[in-house]
């Protein structure tokens, strides 16, 4: 069964407040072919598709309109502290001269708005 909304509302949807470019950072679609997509230029491909839908923790059915409900993908707490620790591990295994710590602070800073206020809050107790 085909629901109301259309991929392109979808899309515009998980786009949101956000805007494209953090859309296509968390995606890898280009910033050009979002924009036609919601333009209704073109329709992507599975493989764009299956890209969309792992960077916003939905499902596939749901972006093309076979599911009525967003049902986002929850992350176990256990899972997220698994992948922290490995994140961690890895950043302390690098020896080519790069402070990841700062990259991910950035990047972090950049996609979330509550770490940007804590880090703010954090460099001004300092």
């Amino acid at each position: 069964m085909i629901h109301e909304k259309t991929f392109k509302e979808r899309l515009a949807i998980l786009i949101g407040e956000r805007g494209s470019k953090n859309f296509e950072r968390r995606t890898g679609v280009s910033e050009k072919n979002i924009m036609q997509y919601l333009q209704g230029d073109s329709l992507p491909t599975l493989k764009i598709l299956e890209k969309i839908a792992a960077g916003n923790g939905v499902s596939i059915g749901w972006l093309i309109g076979e599911e009525a409900y967003l049902h986002t993908e929850e992350k176990h707490p256990a899972s997220a502290n698994h992948t922290m620790t490995e994140i961690c591990e890895w950043i302390a295994e690098q020896q080519d001269g790069i402070n990841y710590w700062e990259v991910l602070k950035a990047k972090l800073a950049l996609e979330y708005p509550d770490f940007r206020a804590w880090l703010r809050e954090k460099e001004q107790h300092k």
